[in-house]
């Protein structure tokens, strides 16, 4: 057990001396350390280092322009040929593709909403984010009949995988929008 002395307690002095230099010893030789350009400079080297770990950044595999551009061309052909009722908007498509039109999953053609039968289909407007291996697309489409002026609309998301042979549609929910005149 330890005993209290009367230089331990509070309002007291202690005879003793402090380890180590005191506060007036070490402040000039401090000073004249920092304006000291070797300190300086591993002062910013330990800083650049700290700077440096703050966000993770791995270099992205491919040029995100060209992949975008790719992206948006797998989805313009993938509407187009579903509007037309083509089998090539099958060789799109990743195995283990699911589709989603008007809240109801589908599983044979037409598997976009607003797609009434074979017609001429069009993308108006996309919007695309890349992250590694897979791409998300906002999209609304315009659905047309053969030589008809009745004009339907949709709007879709559609998640795209990119695979060996490309990017391949993964998943794709759509809905119908009333009709903008």
């Amino acid at each position: 057990m330890r005993r209290w002395r009367a230089a331990d307690r509070p309002g007291r002095r202690s005879s003793r001396r402090p380890h180590g230099p005191t506060l007036p010893q070490v402040l000039p030789r401090w000073r004249a350390a920092r304006r000291s350009p070797v300190v300086a400079g591993a002062l910013t080297l330990a800083l650049a280092a700290c700077a440096a770990r703050g966000v993770p950044r791995s270099p992205l595999p491919y040029d995100p322009p060209r992949e975008a551009a790719r992206v948006r061309a797998v989805v313009e052909s993938f509407v187009a040929a579903e509007a037309r009722g083509d089998g090539a908007a099958d060789t799109l498509l990743a195995p283990d593709a699911d589709f989603v039109a008007s809240g109801i999953v589908v599983t044979r053609p037409p598997r976009l909403a607003a797609v009434l039968g074979r017609g001429d289909g069009a993308v108006e407007d996309v919007r695309i984010q890349l992250a590694g291996e897979f791409a998300w697309v906002v999209l609304v489409y315009r659905w047309t009949l053969p030589g008809g002026d009745d004009i339907e609309r949709g709007r879709a998301t559609v998640v795209l995988e990119r695979r060996e042979g490309g990017w391949r549609i993964r998943h794709l929910h759509s809905s119908t929008v009333a009709p903008w005149r």
